[in-house]
């Protein structure tokens, strides 16, 4: 829906969530040329659980990543909308890389529980 709702109203559209729900990312119009100020057009979504938020962005605020496809399915003159961002998407994935991963919960993989009197199923006999 991002990529449709940045292509007809010719602005751009970033989508926030949780990163255990998807990615966040930002999606550019796919047949417009930039007007003179596309800084001032950007809608922002936010992902929750069965609906969406519109949040505010402040004004030079980080983005995220562009969307993959949208290099797949643009025209040439919409490239620029890329150009416009690029140096506030690099800035977020510099910190976005540094930031901490959460540490893995333990698991009982390397000692599993092991029930010597657990039942096996008997075989039932045939009566013909």
């Amino acid at each position: 829906m991002s990529r449709i709702i940045a292509t007809c109203y010719k602005r751009v559209v970033v989508l926030l969530t949780f990163p255990e729900k998807g990615i966040c990312e930002t999606y550019f119009p796919l047949r417009s040329a930039p007007p003179l100020n596309p800084h001032s057009n950007i809608m922002c979504l936010y992902l929750i659980p069965n609906h969406y938020l519109r949040v505010i962005l402040k004004e030079g605020c980080l983005l995220p990543p562009s969307c993959m496809e949208w290099n797949n399915n643009k025209i040439s003159e919409a490239e620029n909308w890329h150009f416009e961002f690029l140096d506030r998407q690099d800035v977020f994935n510099e910190l976005t890389s540094k930031e901490p991963k959460p540490p893995k919960k333990p698991t009982n993989e390397h000692n599993p529980i092991i029930c010597d009197n657990t039942p096996t199923p008997q075989k039932r006999e045939q009566v013909s």
